[in-house]
């Protein structure tokens, strides 16, 4: 009952019920563990809980590392886990602990746990040839998957996947046909998606036919994963009417099928197609609508642009970088200036695409106006936390005061991350201000410096 009365998130009756039991078991007080975790309750009192417990067996430490990881507490799981006894912490406690640290980038950590332990099962290996292959070192995911005596098709998708990722196609393909001519692993949708992936990715044709023929044996056709997969990859082939095929074939589509095949056809330059699609669909993503601004785009339909982007519910920065983008490349930078403060007014971050395009705009509005030509030097140094430091920028006399100001302004106003910067402005008359050893501001994570001095652009920023 206690379990029931968790899952139908009626918490307090659980606990009313367990109070009034007049002897409490270690499944009891189990029980209610893991009913505090599913109905989210706040970790900290989880653990609390957890210290009550008068006895506790592998699934009350199990049930405690795991609160802990998926709250984003991997330390409080490794420090449990350290008290953990040696008897309950294999093979759970152990694998939990390892995609925790997976999770979080802590690649090493999990070694070391991994290492540590006397039983390794099929999960923990599956979990390290994801990770050795995630992070470059295939070769040692592959000799503990040789080394393995019994693999599941997770382990199998881990290894062909890792290949794939370290551009070793043919090792990957290879390994796929090896589940095909004697292996027990059943080939699941997910092993298939990875290989039609990556068919696509690397142009492998001939392979891509072989798997699309594969699935439809095995009765996979009508499968979403797979039919998006395929869709995909034979827009990637240039093979517009083959997933236009899949598509229509398909009983059940997602709003990554409509996307996928709306893709197909701007990438193949059908753009009405496209557009025809794009307003069947009965669900649209800011994917949709970024794929049609990226195409009308591309035509150099700028109007067309900002018709579809004020029509977008939701705006993200991709879609703020296809308008902005669309501008640039139609040769309008001011507009596209103007987009991008916009942007910023909005309060949302430029991606690297966006300081691209900007980039590519200052570039383009400099040659156009040589008696205000700018330069403007940009330099990045990645720190330990991949931060990127503003050197130099490079900006005209007569302005360079007011762009000092709003350099500042833009650099506290637009940000998510504190780094130490010590940012120069040279005058193209030799004229410096300088403002050395700043304190501790926030720059944006890719922030580039877009002050380019020139008229258009800093009448535009001075009214911010």
């Amino acid at each position: 009952m206690l379990t029931a009365y968790s899952q139908n998130k009626q918490l307090k009756k659980a606990r009313q019920l367990f109070d009034e039991m007049p002897e409490r078991s270690v499944p009891s007080w189990n029980a209610m563990l893991t009913g505090y975790m599913r109905n989210r309750v706040q970790i900290d009192e989880i653990f609390k809980f957890f210290e009550m417990m008068p006895e506790r067996n592998s699934v009350s430490f199990a049930a405690m590392i795991t609160g802990f990881v998926n709250a984003g507490r991997v330390d409080m799981a490794e420090n449990l886990y350290n008290r953990t006894p040696v008897v309950f912490r294999e093979p759970v406690c152990s694998n939990v602990l390892i995609n925790g640290y997976l999770n979080v980038g802590k690649f090493d950590n999990a070694v070391r746990v991994f290492d540590g332990m006397v039983k390794k099962d099929i999960v923990s290996c599956s979990a390290m040839i994801d990770g050795y292959s995630k992070n470059g070192r295939v070769i040692e995911a592959r000799e503990l998957f040789d080394k393995m005596k019994e693999r599941n098709e997770v382990t199998w998708g881990a290894m062909i996947d890792g290949y794939m990722k370290a551009c070793s196609f043919v090792e990957g393909f290879d390994l796929f046909l090896r589940i095909r001519r004697g292996s027990d692993v059943r080939l699941e949708p997910t092993i298939l998606t990875i290989v039609l992936e990556a068919c696509g990715r690397f142009s492998k044709r001939q392979q891509g036919y072989q798997v699309h023929g594969l699935v439809s044996r095995l009765g996979f056709e009508f499968d979403v994963f797979l039919g998006n997969s395929l869709i995909t990859m034979y827009s990637r082939f240039g093979c517009v009417d083959a997933a236009k095929s899949v598509f229509e074939s398909m009983l059940m589509k997602d709003v990554i099928s409509w996307n996928s095949l709306i893709s197909a056809f701007v990438q193949a330059g059908k753009l009405e197609e496209g557009y025809e699609l794009f307003k069947q669909a009965p669900e649209k993503d800011v994917v949709s609508w970024t794929a049609m601004i990226t195409g009308f785009s591309e035509n150099g339909l700028t109007e067309k642009c900002v018709d579809l982007f004020k029509m977008i519910p939701e705006k993200d920065d991709v879609a703020w970088t296809a308008l902005i983008s669309s501008f640039v490349n139609k040769g309008e930078y001011e507009e596209a200036f103007r987009w991008f403060i916009e942007m910023l007014r909005g309060g949302l971050r430029p991606n690297p695409l966006t300081l691209s395009s900007m980039l590519s705009a200052s570039a383009g509005m400099a040659m156009l106006n040589q008696d205000s030509i700018c330069m403007t030097l940009v330099s990045f140094r990645k720190t330990k936390n991949t931060l990127l430091t503003i050197i130099s920028a490079s900006l005209q006399p007569h302005i360079h005061y007011h762009s000092n100001h709003l350099y500042l302004q833009l650099t506290c106003r637009y940000t998510a991350t504190t780094v130490t910067s010590s940012v120069t402005l040279l005058s193209k008359a030799a004229v410096a201000a300088t403002v050395a050893d700043a304190p501790e501001i926030t720059i944006l994570p890719s922030l580039v410096a877009l002050l380019l001095g020139l008229s258009p652009f800093s009448t535009m920023l001075m009214c911010l």
